[in-house]
């Protein structure tokens, strides 16, 4: 393992980024299909790296893959910006990279 690997490792761990929220990702899985029309496979490639995510970006998540705008809005309130924005860029991308199989 090379140092900036090990740097980049220890900056997940710290994080608390590989703490995942059950319920939220089970809800990412369960209304990606039905609200992001991908299939089983890219549905559970997007819980998976949203386990990536913090806690409250999961539930960020959860909200918008379930088009909940009451939880999005009182969620963003806890969130930081950058926080939100990565997010959003995991929105923006990871939906096509799990339908393309990345």
């Amino acid at each position: 393992m090379t140092r900036a690997m090990r740097l980049a490792l220890f900056f997940v761990l710290c994080s608390g980024a590989a703490t995942a929220s059950p319920a939220d990702l089970a809800t990412i899985e369960s209304e990606c299909g039905k609200r992001l029309k991908l299939p089983p496979g890219g549905c559970a490639c997007l819980s998976a790296r949203a386990a990536e995510l913090k806690d409250g970006q999961q539930a960020f998540i959860a909200a918008v893959v379930s088009k909940d705008k009451a939880t999005q809005a009182s969620i963003m309130q806890n969130l930081t910006v950058a926080e939100l924005t990565e997010a959003g860029m995991f929105m923006t991308q990871a939906p096509s990279q799990c339908a393309k199989g990345e």
